[in-house]
């Protein structure tokens, strides 16, 4: 393989089959995506890596095809960065860097501080750390749709009507100054499509507020400790800038928040250069010693 093809691949976790995509050799850098993506998210983001001299995985995160359902229905955070924490084993590598975005993220920081070994750097994208969150009104209102995914069958079915249109509503609102011939949302669609996948997705979001439970609060609201590159769009209308203010203070290692104007929901894919330059500068320092 070289280093810019994407090949795919699957393993087993506990029973649950995990697909992903996968380019280049070298240490492991894990990429985890959110909703509504799928691994894809990473296209651009692999071959990158991969020339860079390292070895880039991207799952479909749990519940996404072709990845498995979980026959128990669990999608808590802690959960998600269990399979990040299984995945880094069963690839056969005993640490990775972690960048994760929006549930990816939630389930890279966690991840990072439940198993800090494991996780020699930590990229998020779009997400908050829950142990210094500002919450604001604004953001309240930014955030209808995690309240509307908390009623039982309603969602399923406006989410899934007209061909996912809802799926397309969502990317214009959370990156409003993004190019719709970009969002390329076939595989998002497909994904929720196969049997059991849009309740999944949905899930995500039940879980975390209908099921939330201490150990997963506690997991994600301690103290990040390993070199952390942050990243939000400022034209993000999923999640405000205003509430990454005081991240840093979640962060006790190396911690660079980088805030783009402009930017929305999917800075990955939005602003793929700056973020590209940004995670290859960030990678390639040496880690302070201890």
């Amino acid at each position: 393989m070289s280093q810019t093809e994407i090949s795919t691949g699957s393993v087993s976790l506990d029973g649950l089959q995990f697909s992903y995509r996968e380019a280049g050799t070298g240490p492991l850098v894990l990429c985890l995506h959110g909703f509504p993506d799928t691994a894809h998210s990473f296209d651009e983001l692999l071959p990158v890596l991969a020339a860079a001299g390292y070895r880039a995985v991207a799952p479909f995160m749990r519940g996404y095809h072709p990845s498995g359902v979980p026959a128990d229905g669990d999608y808590a955070i802690t959960a998600l960065a269990g399979d990040a924490l299984a995945l880094i084993d069963a690839l056969g590598e005993k640490d990775a860097v972690l960048i994760g975005h929006d549930w990816g993220g939630f389930a890279a920081y966690t991840a990072a501080n439940l198993a800090p070994e494991k996780v020699r750097k930590l990229v998020v994208i779009a997400v908050p750390h829950m142990g210094a969150t500002r919450q604001s009104f604004a953001q309240l209102r930014r955030s209808w749709y995690v309240w509307l995914f908390q009623l039982p069958l309603l969602p399923e079915r406006l989410v899934k009507r007209r061909n996912f249109d809802f799926i397309d509503r969502l990317y214009r609102s959370w990156s409003p100054n993004w190019d719709e011939a970009e969002f390329r949302l076939g595989p998002v669609k497909a994904a929720l499509a196969a049997p059991g996948g849009l309740r999944a997705a949905l899930g995500y979001y039940r879980r975390m507020i209908r099921g939330a439970s201490r150990d997963v609060y506690d997991a994600l609201s301690k103290t990040t400790s390993v070199p952390a590159l942050w990243f939000v769009g400022e034209a993000d209308g999923s999640i405000g800038p205003e509430v990454f203010v005081d991240t840093a203070q979640a962060c006790s290692g190396p911690f660079e928040l980088v805030s783009l104007p402009g930017v929305g929901h999917f800075v990955h894919r939005e602003a793929p250069q700056v973020f590209q330059q940004k995670v290859l500068a960030f990678l390639a320092d040496a880690e302070p010693a201890q």
